[in-house]
């Protein structure tokens, strides 16, 4: 027992440690740690957190430089924009923007390919260090980041070299990527855990069209955790796990997921199917 609570003291002092679950308790979220925590619990269970804090805090250093505190906060966060999608070439990954290493923060610091989510974090990470208050806007379709300076918004596509966008070529990025009718609210800002759930829901799309349904599982693992009273992630869960033949995890969750919502539209055609699927798996076992 003492030993466990010296190690819990340690961890709780030690942010390094601490789990993806750990850091979304957190006020205010530290985004670009807890993506990279994302990242550990997802596909890199050896992924080195430190060392790619390290390299965020080294790439604003030589930014700053490239920025010049100087200049207005516009012009420092339009110098930003060129630094890191031109100079450092950072860049969407447009041929194989579905490729999930996309949505993990360390291969966009390794490979300089994303997709707009994490190339904002990346732009507003980078940004905050030199005093640039960006944050991210999550338009429907397309992630994008903006600068709220002098009481004003200034929109930018990181996915798109940094490039700057009125109002209106936001509204048409909106309609040719979802046909939806633009909407101004859509440009407030996104709280931090709401996008690492907007990451977690772009990694669960992908590994379920590509059927890879253990990280699929890891995925909404850490959508559960971020979003406990969305019940239907445990009703996912087991999906997945049945998709992936692992029938006893299957009920487990599917049998939470009916405890929690029990007059759910789609409850009595899970109990049928629990119930077959479990008759199967036993007679098979």
């Amino acid at each position: 027992m003492a030993e466990t609570a010296v190690y819990n003291a340690i961890k709780m002092n030690d942010p390094i440690t601490w789990t993806f679950h750990d850091e979304i308790r957190q006020t205010p979220i530290d985004l670009p740690r807890a993506a990279l925590k994302l990242a550990r619990e997802v596909a890199y269970p050896k992924l080195d957190v430190a060392g790619y804090l390290t390299r965020l805090d080294e790439l604003a250093v030589v930014a700053e430089t490239a920025v010049s505190p100087h200049n207005s906060i516009l012009t420092q966060t339009e110098k930003l924009a060129d630094f890191l999608f031109e100079e450092q070439q950072f860049q969407g990954n447009l041929p194989f923007y579905f490729d999930p290493r996309n949505s993990f923060l360390n291969d966009v610091l390794d490979r300089r390919l994303g997709i707009p989510i994490t190339l904002s974090i990346l732009f507003i990470t980078v940004g905050r260090k030199l005093g640039l208050p960006l944050h991210g806007v999550g338009m429907p379709g397309h992630f994008i980041t903006a600068l709220h300076y002098g009481g004003q918004d200034y929109y930018f596509d990181p996915y798109h070299e940094g490039k700057r966008l009125t109002i209106q070529e936001c509204a048409n990025v909106v309609c040719q990527t979802t046909g939806f009718e633009f909407r101004t609210e859509w440009l407030a800002a996104t709280e931090s855990r709401d996008i690492l759930v907007r990451m977690l829901n772009n990694l669960r799309n992908v590994y379920v069209q590509y059927q890879q349904w253990s990280p699929a599982a890891a995925v909404i693992k850490l959508l559960n955790q971020a979003e406990p009273n969305e019940f239907h992630h445990l009703r996912d869960l087991g999906f997945v796990h049945f998709q992936g033949g692992k029938v006893r995890l299957a009920a487990h969750y599917l049998d939470a997921y009916l405890n929690t919502q029990p007059n759910a539209p789609d409850a009595d055609n899970i109990r049928h199917n629990i119930s077959r699927a479990v008759d199967a798996w036993v007679r098979q076992n």
